[in-house]
């Protein structure tokens, strides 16, 4: 008996040291937290937009368009008129073109800058696999080029459509000036685009 009392009060005061059952310290994520939510509507390619956008998060930007391999649908940009005369670059956009103007803008903001993207007067015209998203839109994003706005206006046409994996995403998108003065995110993607 004295030898089981031994033994569990050995056993005890190893359990209770080794903190085997304590709290611990929280971790720190390696990687930033993700708003990404799989779109399985319009509407949450907007919502995933507008946080890649906040979150300065380019993977989650380019998540937007659509995927070549699950779609038969080719993305494609069109500048407002006035950036379509002035920047060729336009003449050809590709996605690759987002991922090097959005990664190049990244590289000259802060990471703990403010970057901010509201829509408003929003309409949405779904027909049959497609949805139409007009909107006037305002994007803030404080980078260090001074050259170049920080704060851009103008008109948005995104044409969306689900992929083969019934997941949803840009395909077209039409860029506008909605005033004579406004900076349009056209000229965000020209000036940033090298």
């Amino acid at each position: 008996m004295l030898l089981k009392n031994k033994i569990f009060l050995s056993l005890f005061i190893l359990i209770q040291g080794c903190g085997l059952f304590g709290l611990r310290e929280a971790q720190i994520p390696v990687e930033p937290r993700s708003n990404f939510i799989p779109p399985t509507s319009p509407e949450i390619v907007l919502t995933n937009l507008i946080f890649a956008v906040t979150e300065k998060d380019v993977n989650n930007y380019m998540q937007c368009f659509v995927d070549s391999a699950y779609s038969v649908k080719r993305f494609s940009y069109t500048a407002d008129v006035t950036s379509q005369i002035q920047y060729p670059v336009f003449m050809n956009w590709q996605l690759y073109n987002e991922r090097t103007y959005f990664n190049n803008l990244l590289a000259l903001t802060q990471s703990q800058s403010i970057s901010a993207l509201n829509f408003s007067s929003n309409t949405v015209n779904l027909i049959a696999d497609t949805a139409i998203f007009d909107s006037d839109y305002e994007l803030n994003f404080n980078h260090q080029k001074t050259t170049v706005a920080k704060t851009l206006k103008g008109k948005i046409r995104l044409i969306m459509s689900s992929d083969s994996r019934n997941l949803w995403s840009v395909h077209r998108w039409i860029d506008f000036r909605n005033l004579s003065n406004d900076t349009t995110w056209s000229v965000l993607k020209a000036n940033f685009s090298n």
